[in-house]
């Protein structure tokens, strides 16, 4: 249940970034950390769904 939050807050914040908006931790200079984490968050379930298919393919489980 979380992670299906977190995931909602996240498609959220991508959306308000993408709409050209800022949110509040939108740094002076462009970044955005929350944006940020979102990204690295995303990453992370795309390298553990890699290891876990490759893993499946070594041992055939």
């Amino acid at each position: 249940m979380i992670q299906q939050t977190q995931q909602q807050t996240d498609e959220q914040v991508v959306a308000q970034h993408l709409a050209g908006h800022r949110c509040a931790e939108c740094a002076p200079r462009g970044g955005c950390m929350r944006m940020l984490r979102v990204i690295r968050r995303r990453q992370a379930r795309t390298d553990l769904a890699a290891a876990l298919a490759a893993r499946t393919e070594v041992t055939g489980r």
